[in-house]
């Protein structure tokens, strides 16, 4: 049986926090919120997480700055930027940090790429569990399964 995964959910704006929250679970996962970037980064030195969905904007710590160190206390940590005020700068922002990228306009592209979030992880552990074993070939094979599927 898979793992549950726990999702790490940030957002200073309450009422969306809840309902993603809700939705989450929903899905399967275990979720852990902050309503802010500072507490988030509190609680990712508390919690194991697998992944965590960041807002942009919010007060003190910006979303991009929240991932970065997110990132710095759980290395390869799987992150997500969801924005309502988001633009091509911040777009590229983002991907430099390794993290992907919803505008909160595009929830449909944001809840299938949750969907297939549980395979994403299992890959990419995968792919490490074969590196750490020496298994360069099992390694670069499991990479490319997640590569393709990131497509």
């Amino acid at each position: 049986m898979a793992k549950q995964l726990t999702i790490l959910l940030v957002d200073d704006e309450q009422s969306f926090l809840d309902n993603l929250n809700e939705r989450m679970k929903l899905k399967g996962f275990n979720t852990v919120l902050a309503s802010s970037g500072e507490h988030a980064l509190e609680l990712a030195k508390e919690h194991a997480i697998d992944a965590a969905i960041v807002d942009l904007k919010m007060p003190g710590m910006d979303g991009l700055v929240c991932i970065a160190k997110l990132k710095e206390i759980h290395r390869g940590l799987k992150t997500v930027l969801l924005t309502g005020y988001g633009d091509a700068k911040v777009k590229e922002a983002t991907e430099g940090l390794e993290s992907v990228y919803f505008e909160k306009g595009e929830m449909g592209r944001f809840w299938d790429f949750i969907k297939s979030l549980p395979a994403k992880m299992e890959s990419t552990m995968a792919s490490a569990g074969y590196a750490e074993e020496g298994d360069a070939e099992g390694a670069m094979k499991a990479f490319d399964q997640d590569q393709q599927q990131q497509q």
